[in-house]
């Protein structure tokens, strides 16, 4: 470096990865005026040597690694318009010296470990004439002690004031509200006390950030003393944070004009008031809302809703309040950035967050103490991790979907709990386990259980058919094995058909078509996948959807009989398992089913004639099994013509396949039906014989007296003919005798 021209006069050498103590060889330049060696790892000392440089204007050794003290030599650099020491370990208080630093705009000594008060350098740089140039003051994160000196007003250049994280403390005087320049302000997370007034923001004009707050609320906390006509001057206010000091009681009315804001923070600031009306409506570009931690009471007004519909909106928390009623349910539409939603600890009732964007693992903190909440909707995101243990211990919630997730893990015991519970929607997610045999006793009312396209494996037991209110179950897509049990036919709220619904549901089968209800009650809106990825949009309320749908499993054994007994059901899938025997005979009597998927299974037998009684059936498929014989005919069949719904069952002929009397196996087949039909009754015949035989034969055998009755009743019994036929016979020849002789 010896060699470089001596009339060098900017040398910038930062976001490398030198090491080592300072370059002695840069102290040579004497003419730099600029010289940057920021984001390295120079550790050691700022040399004393450094003060041969004294032409330097900028000097920036900010996120290396330097100790020890600020060298007062510094003070020789008179023409200074910029120092940036930040983020090093450098110690002690700032040099008295700085205070003539005239021409300095810049300052940074954050994050270090600096000590001592600011009051000397203030008090000097305030001095300068005409005026103090300073624009940048950052100080945040430092040892600083002692107050905001009074002569911080004469700073009239500050635009950037970060005094945030110190030990400083005391009263914050009203000549800050002189700094007409200032542009960001902070002075969070500090120990001040006493008030502030109209007078602290006076001049404010430019004022864009705003940080005031504290960690916790302290026992005297700062308080806000503004009057309810106060009209604030920094209209241009785009972030506004104020934490645990005293804002309240009523909500700061000054807000009303600062309709630039994005960012909100009045986190435990005292308000015990209703959201005003006019809050919302100032704000079209929201991105951050927090009002957490307060007493705001009453349900959300009509214009808060439309305002958290902000497409802008990322944060929102509610949290710690007296939030009632709830959440729109088009915040899934308008709302698709929303990143963090915090509603613990109100009385919300609903909180539908469906379709959006969401991401990433629901905070512990953000769902406790739901005493509350209702509904829970945050299906079709994109969140995962396992669901916090206080979102299934919410002892008031009823409905719970959170399908369409990445969301893992088994069901918990907590879930117990939960009695009002009417619909679980866990489906299209990775829960894994068996399914907790305490699901029929811990939750009596539960009418829609839809748990697709997981990872759940074991057995329904019988304890599960104690689920008397349940008439929708979806658990097809899992892992699930055994028999179904013939208990199902306890499931009551699927056997039972209301007469007061008028409609008849209408299926349009449509691959994309989304099965949703026209109803605004959320229960209405839960999405049913039937069968192979087809979707069905029924045109009527849920309330009266009725399905079975075990679809893709390991289900083995026959049919239950007792499945027939369900009249009210509208859907039955049992397709893609592994069941064997006969569709049950009483099919027939189910006749609201319109859906009826039996395919992709071992079934085999006929086709009871009592499947073409089904009126209302509008999809059916029986294909890939082993059944046989004529398929029957009837006016609801003629409307399905499609010969895919029976193919894979090479026994089977008619309409809409091949004509029975072509087909080659026809007789062979009716012969073995013939057989099948007859052979109970050849066998009660045979039965019949040999007991009727016996009883009479076995009885002459044994019984002397009984055998010469039973002999002399035949001779009798063949006496009487023979008498009969000489009667009859002189009777004919005594008439041809007088015929002849007349």
């Amino acid at each position: 470096m010896t060699n470089f021209t001596t009339t060098l006069s900017v040398l910038h050498l930062s976001f490398n990865n030198f090491g080592g103590f300072f370059f002695k060889a840069i102290l040579n330049f004497t003419t730099l005026q600029s010289l940057d060696l920021s984001w390295n790892e120079i550790h050691g000392p700022i040399p004393r040597a450094i003060e041969q440089m004294t032409s330097l204007k900028t000097l920036r050794l900010g996120m290396n690694d330097l100790t020890g003290p600020i060298p007062d030599v510094l003070a020789n650099f008179t023409s200074l318009e910029c120092l940036d020491l930040e983020d090093n370990h450098l110690e002690g208080p700032i040099p008295l010296s700085f205070g003539a630093f005239c021409k300095l705009k810049e300052l940074s000594l954050s994050r270090n470990n600096i000590s001592g008060e600011i009051t000397e350098f203030v008090n000097g740089i305030s001095l300068c004439r005409p005026n103090s140039l300073l624009e940048t003051l950052q100080l945040e994160q430092t040892k600083l002690t002692g107050n905001i000196p009074y002569s911080i007003g004469n700073l009239k250049s500050l635009r950037i004031l970060y005094l945030q994280e110190t030990s400083m403390n005391g009263a914050i005087p009203k000549s800050l509200g002189q700094l007409s320049e200032l542009e960001d302000l902070d002075l969070s997370v500090n120990a001040w006390d006493g008030e502030l007034t109209e007078d602290h923001f006076a001049n404010l004009a430019n004022l864009i950030y705003l940080y005031i707050g504290f960690e916790e609320k302290p026992p005297k906390p700062l308080f806000f003393n503004l009057g309810s006509n106060w009209v604030c001057p920094f209209t241009k206010l785009s972030h506004l944070i104020l934490t645990n000091c005293q804002l309240g009681p009523h909500f700061p009315s000054w807000l009303r004009n600062l309709n630039r804001l994005g960012d909100i923070v009045l986190e435990n600031v005292g308000i015990s008031d209703k959201i005003p009306n006019w809050f919302p409506k100032i704000y079209p570009s929201l991105q951050f809302l927090d009002l957490s931690n307060n007493q705001i009471s009453g349900k959300v007004p009509l214009e808060f809703r439309n305002a958290l519909n902000s497409t802008e909106m990322g944060m929102l928390n509610l949290g710690g309040n007296l939030f009632s009623g709830t959440i729109p349910l088009n915040i899934n539409e308008t709302m698709p950035n929303l990143e963090f939603l915090s509603l613990s600890n109100n009385l919300i009732e609903a909180v539908s967050l469906s379709s959006n964007n969401l991401f990433g693992e629901l905070r512990q903190e953000c769902w406790k103490d739901l005493q509350s909440l209702q509904v829970i909707d945050l299906s079709n995101n994109h969140l995962s991790g396992k669901v916090p243990i206080s979102i299934w211990s919410a002892p008031q919630l009823s409905i719970l979907s959170l399908s369409k997730n990445g969301f893992s893990g088994n069901l918990p015991p907590n879930l117990k709990t939960l009695g009002p519970l009417r619909v679980i929607d866990l489906g299209e997610n990775s829960f894994s386990g068996n399914l907790p045999m305490w699901m029929g006793k811990r939750l009596p009312h539960l009418e829609i259980l839809r748990l697709r396209s997981d990872s759940f494996t074991g057995f329904i037991h019988e304890h599960h058919c104690l689920l008397h209110s349940l008439r929708i179950l979806d658990l097809a897509h899992n892992g699930l094995s055994g028999t179904i049990p013939h208990c199902f036919g306890n499931f009551s709220g699927m056997a039972t058909v209301d007469p007061t619904d008028p409609f008849s549901v209408q299926v349009w089968i449509a691959k994309g078509s989304v099965l949703r209800s026209n109803s605004q009650e959320f229960v209405d809106q839960v999405n049913m996948w039937i069968t192979k990825g087809i979707e069905l949009q029924y045109n009527r309320t849920l309330a009266f959807l009725k399905c079975i749908d075990l679809a893709h499993n390991v289900f083995s054994g026959e049919i239950p009989t007792e499945i027939t007994g369900l009249l009210g059901l509208s859907i039955l899938n049992l397709s893609m398992n592994q069941l064997t025997g006969r569709i049950p005979e009483k099919i027939g009597s189910m006749q609201r089913l319109e859906v009826l998927d039996l395919s992709r299974n071992q079934l085999s037998g006929s086709i009871p004639p009592s499947i073409s009684t089904l009126n209302s059936l509008n999809h059916l498929n029986l294909s890939n099994n082993n059944l046989s014989g004529r398929i029957p005919s009837g006016n609801q069949l003629q409307t399905l013509p499609d010969p895919s719904i029976y193919a894979g069952n090479p026994g089977l002929c008619g309409a809409p396949l091949k004509d029975c009397a072509t087909h080659p196996d026809i007789h062979g087949l009716d012969h073995e039906e013939d057989k099948e039909g007859w052979l109970p009754f050849f066998i009660s015949m045979s039965i019949g014989f040999v007991v009727g035989f016996w009883s009479v034969c076995g009885s002459l055998l044994l019984n002397k007296s009984w055998r010469y009755a039973f002999f002399r009743f035949i001779d009798n019994i063949t006496i009487i003919p023979v008498c009969v036929v000489v009667k009859a016979r002189s009777f004919r020849l005594g008439r041809n005798h007088n015929e002849q002789h007349a």
